[in-house]
């Protein structure tokens, strides 16, 4: 329902209410309008969410197109409104007047039920496009679970159905008090036409967009920011710094009625051992841990679960680690094999590209825990960082519960209990889940687009420079290619993949990083990066908090970059 009060809508719900508004040509409001529109735009959301689905998937449609089509109709519903006998005269010299013809020439006049249809399914997309729930569900919903993701798409379209009919029925209750809307042939059609056709063009040559933005920085309202911080309270991002509170030493088990934990399910592949089963491990303390080998937070967290494995592994400790992969080259085996070598991983790791094990844990972070007690019951879950010594004496607890001596100590450090350090958060650089982009207003999707860096950077926001072809869920660098962000943090790392061997050049306010300036692990003394496959590479570390600093990176061509993580 926010969506419908969105700064991008502020241009198209003229369309909805006007539409509604427009007599037949008997002078008479005709009340079904506003219920056909709203209805056909839920049920166009739907599918339209459905073909994005299937051609980003299967056909490799060009998401640009959506938008021409979408834009295209509404140019087409105001000619014909404009021009209202323009359909007529083309349809009889085509050979459609006859018949099913009737239809469309009655929707040209647009107060038949094809032009109302029309209106409602041209604009479901682009009500869609501007909000934060439903890039959400897109993004991360979807791909792991498609009837859960359904299920959401089809509230959203309902709440935004429902909210546009008020909307709607609210016009036409005023078009009863104003005479001059009643006139079929008065200057409120014509002007409204007019409307509709400005409209489709800024849909078709995305000048919406940068009305958008304009409306964010200069309205005192956005129901955009809104609907985030309710996204926030109904799923909460995990807290990576800050612990529970709760004192290991007078019991830290929070799962209050403790469940039966679900099998292991659909793995495609494991390693480090043969597959199993929780069935396989009854009578075993068992530690299920969520991650992906890009994830920062999964790799500060690693070197605690190697420990925990060292120490209690001969104690009845079994840990899982299910690989449940945030971006496509992490389903690759042998890449995900070459991580957990690096991060010296011992234990047992199951693939779970389609993601079944997560689903049927009901999991939506990563890194997240499940602790399992002897019995197969889930007695504890912790997700994101921190916890450890919390988590350590949880699992010294079941350890004891199953029979097993411990004198070991807690030797876990508890996280801090919380920062001043304001860290930029994760940014994604793609069009499906990209955040404060600098050169929105040149954005084309998946094509080749030279960018122009932006003058100046607020805090968090990024910028590209020379040819970039930004895809779903990553961008592509051409020719003189280059990043920058304004950040702040001690540690700054990317997700991005290439030709081995290839080099980007790593600088931060104009001087070039080194191993001994600022650089992270994976920059070396000339300054740049060497990639050798899919992975996260640390490009900042240094010893102090840094605010607001410029990061820059020069990239040869056919580099593919996925997101920016930031750690203190």
């Amino acid at each position: 329902m926010l969506t419908s009060l969105a700064p991008c809508m502020i241009t198209l719900l003229p369309v909805i209410v006007g539409n509604s508004m427009v007599p037949g040509k008997d002078k008479k409001i005709d009340r079904k309008k506003p219920y056909v529109i709203a209805a056909s735009l839920a049920i166009s959301v739907i599918l339209f969410t459905v073909l994005l689905k299937v051609s980003s998937v299967f056909i490799g449609v060009d998401p640009q197109f959506w938008l021409y089509a979408s834009g295209g109709i509404v140019v087409f519903l105001g000619i014909s409104m404009l021009f209202p006998n323009l359909w007529v005269q083309v349809s009889v010299k085509i050979g459609l007047e006859q018949g099913s013809s009737t239809l469309l020439a009655d929707a040209s006049k647009h107060s038949g039920l094809s032009g109302q249809i029309l209106t409602g399914a041209a604009l479901g997309p682009v009500f869609a496009s501007c909000s934060p729930l439903y890039a959400l569900v897109l993004a991360t919903v979807l791909p792991v679970d498609l009837a859960l993701g359904m299920v959401y798409i089809v509230a959203f379209a309902l709440g935004l159905g429902i909210a546009l009919l008020g909307i709607a029925l609210g016009g036409q209750r005023l078009a009863h008090r104003l005479g001059w809307a009643v006139n079929p042939e008065g200057w409120f059609r014509r002007g409204l036409a007019i409307l509709l056709i400005i409209v489709g063009l800024a849909i078709i040559g995305g000048y919406d967009k940068k009305f958008q933005v304009w409306t964010i920085e200069k309205l005192p309202f956005d129901t955009t920011d809104i609907e985030k911080r309710l996204i926030a309270k109904v799923s909460p991002r995990a807290d990576t710094s800050a612990g529970s509170k709760r004192n290991p030493d007078k019991g830290a088990f929070n799962v209050a009625s403790p469940y039966q934990a679900p099998e292991i399910r659909d793995i495609q592949d494991w390693i480090n051992s043969d597959p199993l089963t929780l069935g396989q491990l009854k009578g075993k303390v068992v530690l299920i841990d969520f991650w992906t080998y890009s994830c920062i937070n999964c790799i500060r967290t690693q070197p605690y679960l190697n420990a925990w494995y060292d120490k209690y592994k001969d104690k009845g400790l079994v840990i899982l680690g299910i690989h449940a992969p945030e971006f496509a080259f992490e389903k690759l085996p042998k890449n995900v094999q070459k991580a957990v070598i690096e991060a010296k991983i011992k234990y047992p790791v199951g693939l779970d590209n389609d993601f079944a094990t997560w689903q049927a844990y009901d999991n939506k972070f990563w890194p997240a825990k499940y602790l399992i007690d002897k019995n197969g019951l889930v007695r504890y879950t912790h997700f994101g960082e921190g916890e450890y010594e919390e988590t350590e004496w949880i699992i010294q607890a079941l350890l004891k519960e199953s029979g097993a001596e411990i004198t070991e100590e807690i030797t876990s450090k508890r996280s801090p209990a919380g920062t001043r350090e304001k860290l930029t958060p994760e940014t994604y650089l793609s069009y499906s889940r990209g955040e404060r982009f600098a050169n929105l207003d040149q954005l084309k999707n998946d094509i080749s687009v030279n960018y122009i860096f932006s003058d100046s950077l607020k805090s968090g926001e990024w910028s590209l420079g020379g040819s970039w072809k930004i895809g779903e869920e990553s961008s592509f660098s051409g020719e003189n290619a280059r990043i920058r962000i304004n950040f702040s943090g001690r540690e700054v790392y990317l997700v991005m993949s290439g030709p081995a061997g290839a080099k980007v050049s790593v600088s931060v306010d104009g001087k070039a990083l080194s191993d001994t300036y600022l650089g992270g692990a994976d920059v070396r003394s000339d300054g740049t990066v060497a990639l050798d496959g899919a992975r996260l590479y640390k490009l900042v570390q240094s010893s102090d908090y840094l605010k607001d600093r410029q990061l820059t990176l020069d990239f040869p061509a056919g580099v593919t970059v996925n997101a920016f993580t930031f750690g203190s």
